[in-house]
C-alpha cells in the first residue's frame, strides 16, 4: 500500500525525524569547559580566586589579600572532595601554625646579625646593608602584605591567576630596593604551578639580593581517618645541612636517605631540618596510606653559590601537618651574605614550583 503513495507523502509519513534532528541539534547545550575560574570567599570573608579542573577533579584557591598565597588545594578522591593543605581554606583564629602555603620572600627564617643582643629577652630579626641596619621579619614580609590581582583566565589548556606585590614606603623601610614580585598560579592537567617572576627596578643602584621559599603545609593524614603509620615521604635527597647556634646551616652535613620512602613517624623534623645538593630539579613526595599523595618540585632560572637549601622539612605525625618546603637560599642569608639570588637593576629572575596531587 505504501508503495502506491505519492513520493512527498511517503517522505512525510516515514521520515519525520529528519526535521526534528535539525532543530534539536541547534538546541543542544554547549559542552562544559574543563577549566574555569571564579571568585569566592571563606566564612571569614577572605576573598579567593578559585581555579578548577573538572576533568582531573582538582581545585586550587589563591588568597590575594593574605600574602598572595595558595590557600586551598582540593582533589576528588574515593567519591568525596579532600582538602590537602593543613588548615586549607580557613582563616578562623586558631592556635599554633596557620598552615596553607605562605610565600617566603625576600628572606628565609630569621635574620640575626653577629653582634645581635637580646632586647627584653628577644633577639630582633634584622640585617646590615650599606652602612645601615634594617629590620626584616622572619621569612620576609611578602606573606603579610596584600597582593594585587593582575588578571585571571581560563581556556582550553589551563585555569590561571596572576598576582603581584610591588615595593612601597613600608617595604623600603625594611628592604631598600624597588621590585615587582609576580606569581602566576596555573592549574593544568591536574597539576598546580607557581610561576614566580622577581624583577628589580631599573632605578636600583646595586644588584638586588634575596632568598625565596614556600611554607606549603599538607594535612597529616591526607585522607581523614587514614593510619598515621602509613604516611610516608620520599625524595632523592641525600644531604642534610646541619644548623649552628643562629639556626642557619653552619657548613656541616650528614647523609640522610628517603629512597625508598620512609614513614614520617620515623623521623624528627621539629625543629626543622634542611636538605640540599640534589641533582636536577629537587623534589619531595608525601604518600598517604589511602593511596593519596602529593609531589612538590621546583626549578630556579639560575643558582646561588653553594651551599643553599633546596627543601626545608617541618612538622610530623603528632602535629597534624607536614611541610616539604621548597627553598632557594639559606636561613639568615642577608647577614651571612650567602645563599642569595642577585638580580641586576632592570633584570628579572624566575622560579617555578610544581605541586602534583597523585592518586594510587
Amino acid at each position: 500500500m505504501a508503495g502506491t503513495l505519492p513520493p512527498m507523502i511517503r517522505f512525510a509519513l516515514f521520515t519525520p525525524w529528519v526535521g526534528c534532528l535539525c532543530f534539536s541539534a541547534s538546541a543542544l547545550p554547549a559542552a562544559t569547559p574543563r577549566y574555569s575560574v571564579h571568585e569566592s570567599a571563606t566564612p571569614e570573608k577572605v576573598s579567593l580566586v578559585v581555579l578548577r579542573d573538572d576533568t582531573a577533579r582538582v581545585e586550587a584557591a589563591v588568597a590575594p589579600t593574605e600574602g598572595g598565597e595558595l590557600s586551598s588545594l582540593r582533589v576528588e578522591f574515593q567519591g568525596r572532595w579532600i582538602e590537602l593543605l593543613y588548615r586549607g581554606g580557613s582563616y578562623a583564629p586558631a592556635p599554633g601554625f596557620r598552615g596553607k602555603a605562605s610565600v617566603l620572600w625576600p628572606a628565609l627564617g630569621s635574620s640575626v646579625p653577629r653582634d645581635a643582643k637580646p632586647v627584653n629577652g628577644k633577639i630582633e630579626s634584622e640585617y646590615d646593608y650599606d652602612g645601615r641596619r634594617y629590620p626584616m621579619p622572619q621569612h620576609g614580609f611578602a606573606r603579610t602584605k596584600p597582593w594585587r590581582v593582575v588578571r585571571s583566565w581560563a581556556n582550553e589548556t589551563e585555569a590561571a591567576v596572576e598576582v603581584a606585590l610591588v615595593d612601597d614606603a613600608a617595604t623600603r623601610a625594611q628592604y631598600p630596593f624597588g621590585f615587582e614580585l609576580h606569581i602566576t598560579y596555573r592549574l593544568s592537567e591536574g597539576k598546580v604551578e607557581l610561576q614566580h617572576a622577581v624583577t628589580a627596578s631599573a632605578a636600583n643602584t646595586a644588584p638586588m639580593f634575596f632568598s625565596i621559599g614556600n611554607h606549603i603545609a599538607f594535612a597529616v593524614p591526607l585522607l581523614p581517618g587514614s593510619p598515621l603509620d602509613g604516611y610516608k615521604i620520599e625524595s632523592p635527597a641525600r644531604l642534610e645541612y646541619l644548623r649552628g647556634a643562629d639556626g642557619a646551616p653552619d657548613g656541616t652535613t650528614r647523609e640522610r636517605s628517603f629512597s625508598p620512602a620512609v614513614p614520617l613517624s620515623s623521623i624528627k623534623v621539629l625543629p626543622a631540618v634542611s636538605f640540599g645538593g640534589m641533582p636536577g630539579d629537587p623534589w619531595f613526595r608525601v604518600i598517604d596510606a589511602s593511596g593519596l599523595g602529593v609531589k612538590v618540585s621546583h626549578h630556579g632560572e639560575s643558582l646561588p653559590s653553594a651551599p643553599f637549601i633546596q627543601f626545608n622539612l617541618y612538622g610530623g605525625t603528632a602535629d597534624g601537618f607536614f611541610c616539604p618546603e621548597p627553598f632557594f637560599g639559606l636561613h639568615n642569608s642577608f647577614n651571612k651574605r650567602a645563599g642569595l639570588v642577585e638580580v641586576s637593576p632592570g633584570q628579572a629572575w624566575r622560579w617555578l614550583v610544581r605541586v602534583e596531587p597523585e592518586r594510587r
